[in-house]
C-alpha cells in the first residue's frame, strides 16, 4: 500500500468525522464557540476568494474586501434602512459586486503581477475611502449598526445555532461547487495560465477571459461572505473594508498553504483561534499572531498544510518500511512435505 492509497482511505473517514463534529457543534459547544465558528465561516468566504485567484490563477488581489463590503453595505441601505425585504437586497448587493468586479476585471486582467496588484490596491483604497468620507449615504466612519438577520419558511436566524447551521450548509456547498470547478477543464485551463500564459495562448486558449470569470468568481464568494458577515456582527463600516483586512485574508492563505485547496480554510480556523486565545491573556495579541506567521512562512513556505503533508508523507514512508521488513522476516509456510 503506498502513500497515494492511504491518502484516499484516511481522506474519507476524517471529512465526515469532521462533519459530524461541526454539524453537531451547537448542541455540545458554547455560544463563544458558535459566535467563533461563524466568523471562521464568513472570513473563511473572503480567504476562499483570496485563495482562488493566488492558488489557482497566481493573481494577487487586495480588492477582494471592497466586494466583501459592499453586500454588507447594500444590506444596510436597502434593507436596514429602506425596509426592503430579503432577498431584495441580498440579490442587489450580489448584482453591484458582479457589475464592480466587471469594471475592475476588465481593465486590471489586461496586466500581471505587481501592476494587477497595485490596479487592484487602488481599487479597494477608493472604495475604503468613499465609505469612510461619505456622511449623508454611508454614515462615514461609523457605519452601520443594529442590522438583524431575517426569518425565512418560519425559522429565526436570529437564532445563533440556526444562522450557524445556515451558514455552514451555505458554505460546505460553496466549496463543494469550488472544488468542482479546481479540477474541471476551466481549472486545469486556470492552472495552465498561471504557470505559462504564452504557452496557453499559443495553444489557443482565451486566456483574457478564463482569468476574468476566475475574478468574478472569486468577487461572488467574497461577496458572499459579506452578506453572513453583516447579518451575524450586525454592523458594516468602513474598518471592514481597510487596506489592513485584505493583507491579513492574503497573510491567512499564505498561512494555510496557498497551493492547497484547504489551504485558505486552514489559514482562517488557526488565525482567528490564535486571535481568540493569545487575546485572553494579553492586548498584545496580534504581534503574537504576526510572529507565528512569520515563522510560518520561513521555516515552510507552502503554509500549515505543507508542513502536516510533510510530517504525514514521512510518517508514511517510515510506516511502509516497517511494514515490508516484518513481511520479508515473516516465514514463508511451505508445503506439508517440506516441513516433514
Amino acid at each position: 500500500m503506498n502513500w497515494d492509497k492511504l491518502t484516499r482511505l484516511a481522506k474519507p473517514i476524517l471529512i465526515g468525522l469532521a462533519a459530524v463534529l461541526l454539524i453537531t457543534l451547537p448542541l455540545y459547544g458554547s455560544q463563544y464557540t458558535i459566535t467563533t465558528f461563524v466568523r471562521i465561516i464568513y472570513f473563511g468566504f473572503l480567504a476562499v476568494s483570496v485563495g482562488f485567484l493566488l492558488g489557482q490563477g497566481g493573481m494577487i488581489s487586495l480588492t477582494q474586501t471592497a466586494f466583501f463590503g459592499m453586500t454588507g453595505y447594500a444590506i444596510a441601505l436597502l434593507g436596514y434602512e429602506r425596509g426592503i425585504p430579503f432577498p431584495l437586497p441580498d440579490l442587489i448587493g450580489i448584482g453591484i459586486v458582479l457589475i464592480a468586479a466587471t469594471l475592475v476585471g476588465l481593465v486590471s486582467l489586461r496586466t500581471y503581477g505587481l501592476t494587477f496588484l497595485m490596479i487592484t490596491l487602488a481599487f479597494g483604497q477608493v472604495c475604503w475611502a468613499f465609505a469612510n468620507q461619505n456622511t449623508s449615504l454611508l454614515h462615514g466612519w461609523s457605519g452601520f449598526r443594529g442590522i438583524r438577520p431575517f426569518v425565512l419558511f418560519g425559522i429565526d436566524f436570529r437564532n445563533s445555532a440556526n444562522f450557524y447551521w445556515m451558514s455552514l450548509a451555505l458554505f460546505a456547498l460553496a466549496l463543494y461547487i469550488l472544488w468542482r470547478l479546481v479540477h474541471s477543464p476551466f481549472g486545469v485551463a486556470l492552472n495552465g495560465i498561471r504557470e505559462n500564459p504564452r504557452r496557453m495562448a499559443a495553444l489557443g486558449y482565451p486566456i483574457y477571459w478564463i482569468r476574468f470569470v476566475a475574478f468574478l468568481i472569486a468577487s461572488l464568494y467574497a461577496g458572499l461572505g459579506g452578506i453572513l458577515a453583516v447579518y451575524y456582527s450586525g454592523l458594516i463600516a468602513p474598518p471592514t473594508i481597510h487596506l489592513s483586512r485584505a493583507i491579513w485574508a492574503l497573510l491567512v492563505v499564505i498561512l494555510g498553504g496557498s497551493s492547497y485547496f484547504w489551504g485558505p480554510v486552514v489559514g482562517t480556523f488557526v488565525a482567528i483561534w490564535l486571535e481568540v486565545l493569545i487575546s485572553q491573556y494579553t492586548q498584545r495579541y496580534l504581534l503574537f499572531v504576526g510572529l507565528i506567521f512569520v515563522i510560518v512562512v520561513l521555516f515552510s513556505p507552502q503554509g500549515i498544510l505543507g508542513i502536516a503533508d510533510l510530517l504525514l508523507r514521512k510518517h508514511a514512508v517510515r510506516l511502509l518500511e516497517r511494514l515490508r521488513a516484518r513481511a520479508a522476516s515473516a516465514p514463508s509456510g511451505g508445503s506439508g512435505l517440506e516441513r516433514g
